[in-house]
Order: C-alpha cells, then structure tokens, then sequence
C-alpha cells in the first residue's frame, strides 16, 4: 500500500512541475546565403594561405600601463573578381581560443621568452574604432565597403599592441579567424 501512495504522489508532483511550465511565446529566425565568390587576399597573400603582418618591434616603456597602446599597423583584407548580388561588405573577426571573451583582444602565446601583460587589439582603419573579436557589435560598428565595378574592395584594418598591465620583454604572436560579410 505504501509503494502505491509513494508512486502516486511522484506522479502526481511531476505532473504539478510540468504543468507549471508553458511556452510564452514563439521566435522566428531568419537569414540569407548568397551565391557569393571573390579571391581574397590579406596584404597580397591570397588564402587560403595564411597571411603574417608584422607589428614593429616597441618599448615596454610604451606599454608600461593598463590600457596603453602603441605600434599600430594597418593590413588590408582585398576582395578582387567578386560575382554575385552583394554590393559591400565587411570583415567580420571570429571569435576563437585566442580571443579574450571580455575585451574581444587577442590573447597572445605564452611560454619561455614571451612578453607578458600585452595582447593584440584589431581596429577598424577607416574609422579608428576598436573591433572586439567574436562581439556581434561588428555588424553594425565595422565599416562596410563598396565593391567595386569590377567586383573589387580594399578593407582597411589594423592591429596595435595593447597593455593589460605593466609589459615585459618578449615575443609578441597570436592569430584571429575571419569571415567576410556581404550585404
């Protein structure tokens, strides 16, 4: 007789919990894939090789507190021969396991003989501001260019270091995945 009021009151309290749950509502994504095709290049080296953009070697004086920048360097991301309807577009950078999830900077190598204190952070060279790796704030914060007649665009970016405290000497390396955005 137990086992019997045991088993009922369980099933009675999973029918109570679930019925306390209903759906408030519906939401509809929507998106778009376009037929899209161009070579693309970042400074002359056409992927899907990968490119190198060498910062210039600084300071630590220069980076000697939180939030210091210094040697920043442009590189383009070049769209050449693009078909299809898109008329701008945008690099848009990925987050990865060199992304710093808070700032959006990328976190550099360590190990022996590596500067510390110091990650990289992307800017978008046409208007100055800071890009935050893997942040949806890309799509609207990023500029967005005109292709071409011929299908062809120049996106400019650059790369700076940036201190996250007081810097040590060393080696400075790290890597970001991009996707490009045609609108």
């Amino acid at each position: 007789m137990k086992k019997i009021i045991i088993a009922s009151a369980i099933i009675a309290t999973a029918a109570l919990g679930s019925a306390a749950h209903a759906a408030d509502g519906t939401i509809f994504f929507t998106g778009s894939l376009q037929s899209q095709t161009c070579t693309i290049d970042v400074n002359g080296t056409v992927t899907p090789a990968i490119a190198t953009v060498t910062l210039p070697t600084v300071s630590t004086g220069k980076l000697a507190a939180a939030g210091q920048t210094t040697g920043r360097t442009g590189f383009i991301i070049g769209l050449r021969n693009c078909t299809g309807p898109a008329t701008s577009a945008a690099a848009f950078f990925e987050s990865g396991s060199t992304v710093d999830l808070t700032s959006g900077n990328l976190n550099t190598t360590t190990g022996t003989g590596t500067a510390r204190n110091v990650q990289l952070q992307l800017v978008d060279a046409s208007n100055g501001a800071v890009i935050r790796a893997g942040n949806v704030s890309q799509n609207t914060g990023t500029t967005k260019v005109a292709l071409d007649a011929s299908g062809n665009a120049s996106l400019p970016y650059a790369v700076q270091y940036y201190a996250t405290g007081v810097t040590t000497a060393g080696t400075v390396n790290s890597s970001v995945t991009y996707s490009i955005n045609y609108l």
